[in-house]
């Protein structure tokens, strides 16, 4: 049997659904600069949000987004909640970047 006409990998596709949904997570530009600031150190929402040109309920939004795909973790310091980079999360990333990497 050639390459091209081996069954796929169920495995496979599921771990390349996850890579291109991390993809399309950091296509958005202000979720980039949100990872790389919450990578610097954990804030609030509205810590975020005074940086951004973007309002808290958006800035909620894509915290959010990323929290679903397990890039960040949350939890409470009194009335707020702090995000941080879960960087777990980019772990089918960096499997994806390997088995690409010569």
């Amino acid at each position: 049997m050639t390459d091209h006409h081996k069954p796929k990998s169920h495995a496979g596709s599921a771990a390349l659904r996850e890579v291109l949904r991390l993809f399309a997570l950091f296509g958005h530009p202000l979720r980039v600069v949100i990872f790389q600031r919450l990578a610097r150190a954990p804030m609030s929402a509205g810590e975020l949000a005074r940086t951004l040109p973007v309002t808290r309920t958006a800035v909620v939004q894509h915290l959010k987004l990323l929290e679903s795909a397990h890039l960040l973790q949350s939890f409470a310091r009194g009335r707020q909640r702090i995000y941080r980079v879960h960087s777990r999360g980019l772990a089918p990333l960096s499997r994806w970047l390997t088995q690409h990497t010569p």
